[in-house]
């Protein structure tokens, strides 16, 4: 508890016992002789002085928080902000209703007006002035300079724009505290001009614009915080009443950036509310309050209705808090804000409409009303000062100042769209918080102090006695942080937040100086109180001051009763504090923190005074530490406001002198204002927390402490960079240093330093600079101070100490690292301007010395007889120079390693780098120690591995190679690095455009990759020793595409090349063997332009060897090919049948004998010459004629060479098994020249083990591989099993059963399925390779046995890659059998077959058929055509007849006739579809791919005509050959299968041997007898 300490002038009063005295006293003013108090708890006190004694009478009926007398007239603000008048009498109060004038909006509306919310009010001879709850200045009287000249209240429209904080009048002058309201870019309500958008409530347009949310939306007010953000409500008790109001500091939350001071103000909770502990007390209060407006009753309606709408905006905040449901803040019910008497009217005239009754409720409660404070006054009835009171914090809400540190994601208004990692994510938060931080701390600091009136004696401050008509600012105290202004008659004073005090004006009474008793026209600063002792509370009164410092001395100077002061006078000399006091006042501090309910902690200024009379609130000692603390931290402030404003601003407005580095320069000037601004956030913290507003963990220090760090160690860095540039030298050739900044640093500068020497004014600016980082000794004081006195242990005890201990170790580690980084920027800055000139291109601010070889010696390995080394170790390099060559290594691409001790090799440590291997050797071992220590430190810092024990062999790094290198030449890498190799993942880039992106293996390409080269194309694919080698895809910049396989940097092996423009029919397709970059071996090109295909082989790109073309035209040509031209031996055959076969010059160029055989059968013979298209000369010919004739011509004679001039089929595509072999690592050595088969039989010399180990390894690689290109597999489930086939299988390995057999069906099909697997590999490039040679417009009949033979030879030699990894599988040619597992008869009778088939076929033709099917069945249609065409015709002339014609015709027998053929009331009804499920049955012919599908089909036919006749004949009937054959004919004519003789044909070709014969044999061969039957049928019938 404060003890209340009386003075009338000099001389003490004591106050009467038993007298009823407020807890506090917030307000003084004279009554002549008497005086009225105003005290915390709202109430009135009449206070008289009896010999030398001071009674107090409470006056009844009055509760105020602001008071103001002069010339018998008493103004009073009461708690709802209402302004009254009335006499000393308190008679005939009287409300002075004071409006705002109403507006035009945008739309040509007006906005209705609203009475206006006072909070502070202050009067004398010269006018009054009231300060309104939104910040605005109101004033009445005679001020010519402001625009007043009214005996009415009126706007003072010269602070528009600005927020009033502080007001005081004198006897014929003003001062005000204000700042410039700063408009938000991001506020919806910001427009071109600085004019308040208008909003009026009839326009619909602007109701539209608003965008007015329900009631139901709004957020109750107890509830957030200014920002918006959730607390807890406060207590009812505290709820219906206000708080005492007291004048209070301006603090940050007051200081906020918006550009309305309503929204300023809402910002923060600036409330002060009263704990009220006699609930009688309570009541009372309530009820004289609620008595003055009438009936209780009603004024509790109107506290209920107000709790409920306790939301006031103006015009521009309606836009910002009902359309963006903003900052809906709380006043913490301090006020009781109403409309009118009876603020149900609002509801009653607009209930019907909710829109309009939510605008009309905010405008007409009143505009800019949603302040959360309250002030009142300290001065005498004719010099009055008001202030802004800090906020009432409530002990679990966190206030706007003390958040900024929010963990909450959602509170961060940075973009999180471009973070990639958690530290990158923290450093964001960071600077967002210090940004908030700063423009917090720069509003606090951004105070102007304008003053107007007469200037007789100085009292304006402005430094001369010339008349102004306008207000004035005192330019010398703006951005001081102005705290409070009071004004005696004719002098003033001025308090700021770094605690310094400023007088001028009037002296006669050396009431501002005591230098001597003249005026002063300027500020003159305090200097009465030590350093150590700074001001804390003051008022300028009539014709004296009084200060209140930090040690409670209580200075008086100027007029008092007995005379006036020569010197000081203190007080508070005998002042002898209790024992009782001061155990109050700890109990005080210990509910703080425990406390649930909101107390009255504001700011409370200690000094009132009025006329004769003064008063001061003395605590107890117990707080002297805090207050102690408190004038460290102010004088730290005071030094860098004093440093910036002679420094760092002018410096800035001449930086641009400074053309070099000057980014640097004003990294530092912004960080330099970085720390100012948020010194005084933390000034302010500490004040609070000495007056016991906040608890330790609120002061910005601790609660903020990372983003505080954060900051200094970015200006540290920042410092050590401008050190290393000689950026003090510069900033002193540019600016002159101040007077007053040599004073500040006077004790650190050697006495006999000239002044304006220049290496004195270099030094000075460099102490002026690093003052910050020295000055973080003084914060670690006031932690430790913390840390000694805190408050007893509480709940939370040890969760502040910790924090605390927190405090002091982070300020400890700061302190070492930015001495040891400044030390380390004095050493290379020293370094820089002793070297010369030779290495300045290495000169940069971040760069550091660290080491170097002429103070540590270090020697090269076997040097050069003449040569000298010089090694030099900065941060990020390692520079060696050697004579005039300076050979640069950056420090992450250098690795280091120290090398054993050896006879012939001691103190030697290796460096390697890219593209060199250093050998350098110390004089002794711990030089070598110091010297690897030194390196790897370096390393690992420049790594960010600070943590690691050494630096890690594997890196991420970019570097550039030096023209020295061969294939690097010049060449910038970015990439992964092994102990100085380039290994893993990475990009090159050369200087001439040609680039690399993919894996690299000990420098070289090696692996996956992609590189673009200028004017050649794009290789996509894998490399080995910087060529490509291996699959790859080439696209070359004229457009061609080569897809295959390559070696050492050329196109070698099974390959795919698309030549020429596809568009214009010019281009060519190559399928097939390359070698060294040439088509070489067997492949097939289709030449588009020239209307050919052509299949054979190819030496050094051109056709030569055996071959085959087949044109467009229809024309097959085979034989042997030489440089590109068919000569000699050959066949030419037409599409009618007419072939040659005899000698050629070219292709359709005849040239010696042969044989002409047209397609009617007739031959020439003889030598024949001259192309075909031109005419054939003949001679020695003999022609042969045939003269037989048959029905049906079948006369397919083709020559007797016909497919034996053309390549074999096991000599194809021998590069892609060749390929998978590889794939296994199986040697070419255990292969046959051509690679079609096993020398010594598949398993001779061969590891299976091996084997299956290189395709775990070629699948795991492939997988890996076509992730890394990000392909994307669409989820299959062959992608799923890929780990399933790198699992090696034990069955199929050394026995075969059926069990096992089915595993390994269904291991291959995977394998098959799989682009990862070899097996899957060569499929897929067999299937393609197969397709692209027979499928397409350029196919022909003539090819069906080419590709017959090629598939079966095909199915041969993948079965036998098959028995590489399973060699259980019976070789090829030995047929194995494998019988079901028989359980019943019935089990026999549905599987004919009596196991399952082992073969080439059964294995290996299931993988391709159905991939090739589509092609291969296209040449045999074009094969049969001719048949089928025919079996086609007469197949729909048979099933143009009815069953009853028809199964006559066929000569099925009368049993099995239909209905239709037979009518008998015996015949069931069934017959009439008898087979017709038969019918259909073997209509699924066409959509199976392989023999066996198909003859299963034919199976199930047979087995649907079997059941349907033993329904009408009986379960006993089996069929003779002589019924079944008709019948089995009619079911295919019914069937009409297309192309059937295709389909014969094609089982004929791939039917396995097994199945030749039995039961499915016999019915294969049933159907080949109908076709042909169908084909060769003679009978006529009747229509």
């Amino acid at each position: 508890m404060s003890q209340h300490k009386f003075w009338k002038g000099i001389t003490p009063l004591k106050i009467q016992s038993n007298q009823l005295v407020p807890e506090k006293i917030v307000k003084i003013c004279s009554l002549d002789k008497d005086f009225i108090v105003l005290g915390n708890d709202h109430g009135l006190y009449y206070c008289e002085i009896i010999e030398e004694e001071l009674t107090f009478k409470k006056i009844s009926g009055i509760s105020a928080i602001d008071i103001s007398f002069h010339n018998d007239i008493l103004y009073i603000i009461d708690v709802h902000g209402r302004l009254y008048k009335t006499n000393s009498t308190f008679k005939n109060k009287e409300e002075l209703v004071v409006k705002e004038d109403s507006k035009c909006c945008p739309h040509g509306f007006k906005s209705s007006s609203y009475k206006v919310k006072f909070r502070n009010v202050v009067t004398s001879d010269f006018g009054q002035l009231f300060i309104s709850s939104d910040g605005h200045l109101w004033g009445s009287g005679t001020m010519p300079q402001i625009g007043l000249e009214s005996v009415s209240i009126k706007k003072v429209p010269f602070f528009e724009g600005r927020t009033v904080y502080s007001a005081s009048v004198g006897q014929n002058f003003a001062a005000v505290i204000a700042r410039k309201n700063v408009k938000q870019s991001n506020c919806d309500t910001d427009s071109d001009n600085d004019d308040e958008e208008v909003f009026a409530s009839n326009c619909s347009q602007c109701q539209t614009i608003i965008g007015l949310a329900s009631p139901a939306s709004v957020p109750s007010l107890s509830e957030t915080c200014p920002l918006g953000v959730h607390i807890s409500k406060s207590s009812e008790e505290s709820s219906s009443t206000t708080a005492p109001q007291t004048d209070l500091h301006v603090d940050a939350h007051s200081l906020s950036e918006d550009s309305s001071p309503s929204s300023e103000e809402s910002k923060v909770a600036m409330c002060d509310v009263v704990k009220n502990n006699d609930g009688a007390d309570h009541d009372k209060v309530n009820d004289e309050a609620n008595s003055q407006d009438g009936n209780q009753e009603n004024d509790e309606n109107v506290s209920d209705s107000e709790k409920v709408n306790n939301i006031f905006i103006n015009t521009d905040a309606a836009r910002q808090f009902l359309s963006r449901q903003l900052s809906w803040v709380s006043a913490g019910e301090d006020y009781i804000v109403e409309y009118t008497e009876k603020p149900t009217r609002i509801i009653k005239e607009n209930v019907s409409n909710l829109t309009n009754f939510v605008y009309e409720g905010v405008k007409t409660v009143g505009d800019k009303v949603a302040t959360l404070s309250r002030h009142v006054s300290g001065s005498s009835d004719n010099n009055e000062t008001v202030e802004l009171q800090n906020c009432n914090i409530n002990d679990e809400t966190t206030p706007l100042l003390y958040s900024l540190n929010s963990n909450k994601v959602d509170d961060l208004q940075f973009s999180t769209s471009t973070i990639s990692s958690e530290k990158e994510f923290e450093t964001a938060r960071k600077n967002d918080n210090l940004k908030k931080m700063s423009k917090l701390g720069k509003n606090i600091l951004g105070t102007e102090l304008w003053t107007w009136g007469d200037i007789y004696y100085g009292q304006l401050g402005i430094g001369d006695t010339v008349k102004r008509v306008k207000p004035m600012v005192v330019m010398s105290l703006s951005g001081f942080g102005l705290q409070k202004v009071s004004c005696g008659k004719w002098h003033c004073g001025a308090l700021t937040l770094d605690g310094r005090l400023f007088l001028w004006g009037y002296n006669h009474f050396h009431q501002v100086s005591f230098d001597s008793r003249d005026d002063k026209s300027g500020p003159r600063q305090f200097t009465g109180n030590s350093d150590s002792d700074r001001i804390r509370d003051m008022i300028a009164i009539d014709n004296h001051t009084i200060t209140y410092t930090h040690n409670e001395n209580i200075y008086y100077m100027g007029k008092h009763t007995d005379g006036f002061t020569e010197s000081i006078v203190n007080l508070n000399n005998n002042n002898n504090k209790g024992t009782e006091t001061s155990n109050n006042c700890r109990d005080v501090e210990n509910e703080l923190p425990n406390s649930t309910k909101l107390q009255n902690k504001c700011y409370h200024w200690r000094v009132l005074s009025s006329g004769n009379l003064s008063y001061c609130a003395i605590e107890e000692s117990t707080t002297s530490h805090l207050f102690q603390n408190l004038s460290v931290a102010q004088r730290y402030l005071e030094e860098m406001l004093l440093i910036y404003h002679y420094l760092v601003k002018p410096f800035l407005k001449k930086s641009k002198a400074i053309a070099c580095h000057s980014n640097v320069y004003e990294t530092v000037c912004d960080l330099f204002g970085d720390i100012l601004n948020i010194t005084a956030l933390n000034v302010l913290s500490t004040w609070q927390y000495a007056e016991k507003h906040i608890h330790e963990c609120d002061i910005t220090l601790i609660q903020n402490l990372e983003e505080i760090i954060y900051l200094y160690r970015k200006y540290y860095l920042a410092v050590s960079n401008l050190i290393v540039i000689g950026g003090f030298s510069q900033i002193n050739n540019v600016i002159d240093v101040h007077s007053r900044i040599y004073n500040l640093f006077s004790d650190q500068l050697p006495s006999n330093k000239q002044k304006n020497n220049k290496k004195t004014s270099e030094a000075v600016i460099a102490l002026a600079f690093i003052q910050p980082l020295t000055r973080l000794s003084s914060y670690k004081c006031i932690a430790q101070s913390l840390l000694r006195c805190k408050s007893k242990p509480k709940k939370d005890g040890k969760n502040i100490e910790e924090r605390i201990n927190n405090v002091v170790a982070a300020l400890e580690t700061l302190i070492e690292e930015q001495e040891k980084n400044r030390k380390e920027a004095d050493g290379t800055k020293l370094f820089w301007e002793t070297v010369g000139k030779g290495l300045d291109q290495h000169r940069t601010p971040e760069r550091r010395l660290i080491r170097e070889s002429k103070s540590k010696p270090l020697s090269l390995v076997n040097p050069g007889r003449f040569s000298s080394h010089w090694f030099i170790l900065f941060n990020d390099l390692f520079i060696h120079v050697t004579g005039s060559t300076t050979n640069v290594h950056p420090l992450r691409t250098l690795w280091v390693e120290g090398v054993p001790n050896t006879d012939s090799v001691q103190n030697v440590l290796q460096l390697t780098t890219p593209e060199e291997v250093l050998c350098l050797s110390t004089n002794s071992e711990s030089e070598k120690t110091d010297w690897i220590h030194c390196l790897n430190t370096s390393i690992r810092m420049v790594l960010n591995k600070e943590s690691a024990f050494k630096p890690p062999a594997v890196r991420t790094a970019s570097y550039t190679f030096s023209s020295k290198n061969s294939f690097y030449k010049d060449a910038k890498f970015n990439g992964r690095w092994l102990d100085g190799k380039i290994h893993g993942n990475g990009k090159v880039e050369w200087p001439d455009g040609k680039f690399y992106v993919g894996q690299f293996q000990l420098n070289s390409l090696c692996g996956h990759g992609k590189m673009e080269i200028p004017n050649v194309g794009t290789y996509e694919g894998q490399w080995k020793d910087n060529l490509q080698n291996g699959y790859g895809v080439m696209k070359y910049s004229n457009g061609d595409i080569y897809e295959g396989y390559f070696k050492d940097g050329l196109p070698h092996g099974h390959g795919v090349k698309r030549q020429g423009d596809f568009t214009s029919s010019t281009a060519t397709i190559y399928t097939g063997e390359w070698m060294g970059g040439v088509k070489h071996g067997y492949g097939v090109i289709d030449d588009i332009g020239k209307g050919e295909k052509y299949l054979g082989n190819w030496t050094d790109n051109k056709k030569n060897g055996c071959g085959l073309i087949v044109t467009l035209d229809g024309i097959y040509y085979e034989g042997v090919f030489t440089q590109d031209v068919l000569t000699g031996h050959g066949v030419m055959i037409f599409e009618d049948g007419t072939n040659y076969e005899g000698e050629f010059r070219s292709a359709g160029v005849f040239c010696g004998k042969g044989v002409l055989t047209f397609s009617s059968g007739d031959k020439i013979e003889g030598s024949l010459s001259g192309p075909w298209t031109e005419g054939v000369k003949i001679s020695n010919g003999v022609m042969h004629l045939k003269f037989s004739n048959t029905s049906l011509q079948t006369n397919n004679s083709k020559p007797n060479s016909f497919g034996k001039l053309s390549v074999a089929p096991n000599q194809k595509w021998n590069a892609l098994f060749r390929q998978c072999l590889h794939s296994m690592g199986v040697s070419e050595t255990v292969l046959t020249p051509t690679a079609s088969h096993f020398t010594n039989g598949p398993n001779a010399t061969i590891d299976n083990v091996k084997i299956w180990q290189n395709v775990a390894v070629a699948i795991s690689c492939s997988y890996k591989d076509k992730q890394t290109k990000s392909f994307k597999n669409n989820g299959s489930d062959l992608e799923k099993s890929v780990d399933c086939l790198e699992v090696i299988p034990k069955f199929g390995q050394k026995s075969l059963t059926l069990a096992d057999f089915m595993e390994v069906k269904q291991y291959l099909h995977n394998a098959c399925e799989s682009t990862h697997h070899p097996l899957g590999q060569l499929i897929l490039g067999l299937t393609n390779a197969f397709n692209t040679t027979y499928g397409g417009v350029r196919v022909h009949p003539l090819l069906l046995n080419h590709a017959v033979a090629e598939l079966k030879s095909i199915t041969t030699r993948v079965y036998q890659v098959f028995r590489l990894l399973f060699p259980a599988l019976p070789p090829e040619g030995e047929d194995l059998v494998l019988p079901y597992k028989t359980k019943d008869e019935s089990n026999q009778e549905e599987n004919p077959i009596e196991g399952e088939g082992v073969s080439a076929g059964a294995v290996a033709g299931a993988a391709l058929l159905a991939r090739v099917q589509a092609a291969l069945f296209v040449l045999y249609a074009l094969h049969n055509k001719r048949e089928d065409d025919h079996y086609w015709r007469r197949l729909l002339k048979w099933n143009k007849q009815p069953d009853a014609t028809l199964m006559p015709m066929l000569g099925i027998d009368q049993k099995f006739w239909t209905t239709d053929c037979v009518q008998s009331p015996s015949r069931s009804p069934h017959k009439e579809r008898l087979f017709q499920e038969s019918v259909e049955t073997l209509q699924q012919l066409k959509t199976t791919f392989s023999p066996i599908e198909k003859l299963l089909v034919i199976r199930n036919t047979f087995q649907k005509m079997t059941v349907a006749v033993q329904q009408e004949l009986g379960q006993q009937y089996l069929w003779s050959m002589d019924e079944l054959f008709p019948v089995f004919h009619y079911v295919v004519v019914r069937a009409g299968v297309l192309q059937l003789g295709s389909e014969i044909h094609f089982i004929e070709d791939f039917l396995e041997p097994t199945l030749q014969h039995g039961e499915l044999g016999l019915m294969f061969t049933t159907l080949k007898a109908c076709y042909f039957q169908i084909l060769q049928e003679k009978m006529s019938y009747n229509t």
